[in-house]
C-alpha cells in the first residue's frame, strides 16, 4: 500500500483505541469471577482481544476429559495469560484430568519465550510441551496452589498470568519471582484490574500474595481506557508531521500505563532538539521503536537501552527499526542491550520509498511515522497487521494518507 504524505496538510482528530493490555485483563478477569457476557467479538476488537475472547469462549464450551483448542493467533498476551488461567479453571470447573489444552499459534508465536513459565508451573502439575509439526503448545495435568516461583527478568505476562489464576484457588497461593522484573507497569495494570473487583494483591520480598476477602462480581458493561502504546504512536505522528495538526484524543493522563513515557521523551525532544540523549527502555519495550524513528529527526545521537527484547517481539524490532531506518539514510549501531540513533534533520526523499513491516504491526506504524516526517511517500508490504492492536488506523490511513 502507498502511504502518500508529500505535500500533505494535516487536519483530523483521532480517537486511541481501547488499551489491548487492559481490555485483555478486564476480559479474563472478569470471566473467571463468573461474567460471560463480553465474549462476543465487537467491531474494532483488535486481533489479540479476539484471541482471548476465543480462547475464553472454549473454555466455557469445554467438557470433562476432551482436549480443550485455545486459537491464540499471533497473541503473546493470550497465551502466556492463558496457560495458567485455563489450568486454573480447568481444575475449579472439575474438568481437569485427561483434558490436554492445545495453544495454536501463528507467525512467531510459537517459538517465543516460554521456558520460565514451565519451570515454574511444572512443580504445581502441569507440564507444556511443543508439536512442532503442528506448531501448538500442549499444557497437560492438574494445577496445584501453593508457592510459585517464577524467573522474572523475561516477561511481566507470565506473573500477571498467574496473578490472575489464583482468583480460582482459596488456597494459599504465592508468586516468588526471581532475577528481576520486566516491564513492572504491566504488572500493576494487573493489580489494578484485581483491585478493581476487590481482589488485593500485594508485593512484598519479592513475593505477591493474593487476598479474595472482598470480592465484587462484574456488574454492567466493560469500559475500556485508551491505548498509550497506540496513543503513543499518533501523538509521535503528530510531532513529526511538517504542516497543520492532529487532534489525538481518548488518552487518561492519569493512566498507569507504562507507555504514558511517550509524554517526557517527546518533552525532551522539543527542549534539548540537537543534542545527544540516552533513554531507558526497560519497561517500556512497545513503544522503541517510535522513540527511535522521532529521534532521528529531533537529536545528534539518542541511546535507547534496555531493549534486548524487542528481538523477541513478532519480529526482531532492532533489525526491523534499524533497516528501516537505514533504507532512508540514518545511521543507527546497536548492542546487545542498546539502539544507537544518529539524527538525519529535515531531510526529504522524492521517490517512493519502500519500507518493509516484517508483518510487525509496530513496524507498519513506523513505516508511516516516516513517510510523515520525510513528507514522503512510502510503500508498506502490509498495512493489515496493524489490525494486531489498532484495526482503526486502517481506516485512518485511507481516509487521510492515501494517494
Amino acid at each position: 500500500m502507498i502511504v502518500s504524505l508529500k505535500g500533505k496538510t494535516f487536519d483530523f482528530t483521532v480517537e486511541a483505541p481501547p488499551s489491548k493490555s487492559i481490555y485483555h485483563r478486564e476480559l479474563i478477569v472478569r470471566f473467571l469471577l463468573g461474567d460471560t457476557g463480553n465474549l462476543e467479538d465487537k467491531e474494532g476488537d483488535n486481533d489479540d482481544c479476539l484471541a482471548t475472547k476465543a480462547c475464553l469462549r472454549a473454555l466455557l464450551l469445554s467438557k470433562p476429559g476432551e482436549d480443550v483448542l485455545l486459537p491464540c493467533k499471533e497473541s503473546g498476551s493470550t497465551l502466556r495469560f492463558m496457560i495458567p488461567v485455563a489450568s486454573a479453571f480447568l481444575l475449579r470447573e472439575g474438568k481437569a484430568g485427561g483434558n490436554r489444552l492445545i495453544f495454536s499459534t501463528e507467525g512467531r508465536l510459537f517459538d517465543r519465550p516460554l521456558a520460565e513459565l514451565e519451570d515454574a508451573l511444572r512443580p504445581h502439575g502441569i507440564t507444556i510441551t511443543k508439536d512442532e509439526d503442528t506448531r501448538t503448545i500442549i499444557a497437560s495435568g492438574i494445577m496445584t496452589p501453593g508457592r510459585f516461583v517464577i524467573d522474572g527478568s523475561v516477561s511481566s505476562q507470565y506473573i500477571s498470568g498467574l496473578l490472575m489464576a489464583a482468583v480460582l484457588f482459596d488456597e494459599d497461593f504465592s508468586i516468588t519471582v526471581t532475577g528481576g522484573m520486566k516491564s513492572v507497569h504491566y504488572i500493576e495494570l494487573t493489580q489494578d484490574v484485581l483491585a478493581k473487583y476487590g481482589i488485593a494483591s500485594e508485593l512484598k520480598a519479592n513475593t505477591y500474595t493474593v487476598d479474595k476477602t472482598n470480592v465484587i462480581k462484574p456488574e454492567g458493561g466493560l469500559k475500556v481506557e485508551g491505548d498509550w502504546s497506540n496513543g503513543a504512536f499518533l501523538l509521535c505522528l503528530k510531532a513529526l508531521i511538517r504542516r497543520g495538526d492532529i487532534n489525538v484524543t481518548g488518552l487518561n493522563m492519569d493512566s498507569r500505563q507504562g507507555d504514558t513515557a511517550i509524554l517526557s521523551f517527546l518533552d525532551e525532544a522539543k527542549k534539548t532538539a540537537g543534542k545527544k540523549e540516552v533513554f531507558s527502555c526497560r519497561d517500556i519495550p512497545d513503544i522503541v521503536p517510535y522513540m527511535a524513528v522521532t529521534s532521528a529527526f529531533f537529536f545528534d545521537k539518542a541511546v535507547f537501552e534496555g531493549i534486548s527484547r524487542l528481538r523477541i517481539k513478532e519480529c526482531d524490532r532492532v533489525m526491523a527499526v534499524r533497516d528501516q531506518l537505514e533504507r532512508v539514510g540514518v545511521k543507527t549501531e546497536e548492542t546487545e542491550d542498546s539502539l544507537t540513533v544518529y539524527g538525519i534533520g529535515n531531510r526529504e526523499i522524492d521517490e517512493v520509498i519502500f519500507l518493509p513491516s516484517y508483518h510487525d504491526h509496530r513496524m507498519a506504524m513506523t513505516a508511516v511515522l516516516l513517510a510523515a516526517a520525510l513528507d514522503a511517500d512510502v510503500d508498506i508490504d502490509d498495512i493489515e497487521c496493524v489490525n494486531k492492536s489498532f484495526p482503526q488506523l486502517q481506516d485512518l490511513i485511507r481516509r487521510e494518507m492515501m494517494p
